[in-house]
């Protein structure tokens, strides 16, 4: 079957929707291959060096932030995607010059909706798989729960949120595993797109509602599974209010050589996406799986010894702790006026001793190192002896029970709502 020709309002917005997605998503699958991160970087240094010119020349911004940061909503992010915009508008009109005598692309179509579900099946998987290893959402800890919700901002209250709840943030991430996988196969892949089209819009209302600093990529993601379920969006509508719906048309196919390139190239895609999930998890993982310590818990402090001086526990002195927060690699002190200052932390268990190395130390200088020695007088009172900000320190303290948000449950039967 010969197919028809395009209008010519559809041929130009498929040509500036190639080029705009190309520009997009390209290098992918460069970089999701382990060891490939070198040439994924040097693939974008061109598009890295216009945004930079485009940002300085065209709109007077002077150096926005380039390094990783895990936001997309960087200045950068914005100009990058208007710069895309400028060159997929210039590519389309030359394009369309060039090849204006063309009226229909089927097998570009066919391939550029191929690797758009492959694109977003391998963001599904890995950002499904990390709420169900509980990476993205991990649990609620010491210093965490120590916070008060005031002092959280949006963004960490939604993690707040997602990290209390294990099954829940298991959901969500199966959502996004059986989305991901259904978009490989071509006959599945409308009804994968449907899922992730249903996931990514709670996402994105989370991140606009919540600022969190992924507003612009989840948009993004959001418009591309759109973009995968559209070309059958009017047969499911038919479908849906009982109409009967013809037969899909068999896609075009290429002779038989092209026909196993590209099957050896999907299987070769798959297996790079596998890869790159098993070890950026392994990684993950490994970083994740510190044990925990004896001193893991939020400590009262009840005496406070600094140079032989005992402080009374007044809430203007900045100088005495009012509790500790330890997590497994983390100690945050709360002095009596509510100011937390936090250190990395090692425990040696059997030589009763605490390492602290300070945190946020943006000057250069070596990070400042301390060395505390800690006795258990009790299952819940701790004593901790050491050099503090110049300050020979003897500190009594015991454990504070474990706050309402951990201990409440699941309750099957509440006749009264239980609201604190």
């Amino acid at each position: 079957m010969v197919s028809p020709g395009w209008g010519v309002s559809k041929r130009v917005g498929f040509r500036f929707g190639i080029l705009l997605g190309a520009l997009s998503v390209l290098p992918f699958p460069i970089g999701t291959i382990p060891k490939t991160e070198w040439l994924r970087d040097l693939l974008e240094k061109p598009l890295q060096l216009a945004v930079s010119w485009f940002a300085e020349h065209a709109l007077g911004l002077a150096d926005p932030m380039i390094a990783r940061t895990g936001s997309s909503d960087r200045v950068w992010d914005y100009v990058q995607l208007l710069v895309i915009a400028i060159l997929a508008v210039l590519g389309t009109i030359g394009w369309s010059v060039i090849d204006r005598r063309r009226t229909a692309y089927p097998r570009l179509a066919s391939a550029a909706q191929i690797a758009l579900r492959y694109f977003v099946a391998s963001v599904m998987l890995y950002y499904g798989f990390s709420k169900i290893l509980k990476l993205q959402f991990p649990d609620l800890t010491p210093g965490w729960l120590d916070r008060h919700v005031g002092e959280m901002s949006p963004m960490g209250f939604l993690w707040t949120f997602m990290g209390y709840s294990r099954p829940y943030t298991v959901f969500a991430g199966i959502a996004e595993v059986v989305g991901g996988a259904l978009l490989l196969g071509r006959r599945t892949a409308t009804l994968g797109a449907l899922i992730i089209v249903a996931v990514m819009t709670n996402v994105v209302v989370l991140n606009f509602c919540y600022d969190v600093s992924a507003k612009l990529y989840a948009l993004q993601l959001l418009v591309m599974a759109v973009l995968i379920a559209a070309p059958n969006a009017r047969r499911l509508a038919a479908a849906a209010m009982g109409f009967a719906t013809a037969e899909i048309e068999p896609r075009p196919r290429m002779s038989p050589r092209w026909e196993r390139t590209e099957r050896i190239g999907k299987i070769a895609v798959l297996c790079a996406m596998a890869c790159n999930l098993y070890v950026s998890f392994s990684r993950e993982l490994a970083a994740r799986n510190v044990p925990i310590h004896e001193l893991s818990g939020t400590w009262i402090v009840d005496s406070f010894v600094a140079d032989g001086v005992e402080h009374p526990p007044l809430t203007t002195d900045r100088e005495r702790w009012q509790k500790v927060s330890a997590n497994p690699t983390r100690l945050w002190l709360v002095s009596m006026t509510g100011e937390r200052d936090g250190s990395i932390l090692q425990v040696d268990e059997e030589r009763r001793r605490l390492l602290l190395t300070r945190a946020g130390q943006d000057d250069g200088k070596t990070p400042e190192t301390e060395i505390w020695k800690y006795t258990r007088t009790g299952p819940d009172h701790l004593v901790i002896d050491g050099a503090h900000l110049g300050k020979e320190l003897h500190v009594t303290l015991h454990l504070a029970p474990e706050p309402l948000l951990v201990t409440r449950g699941f309750h099957w039967i509440t006749d009264v709502p239980f609201v604190r």
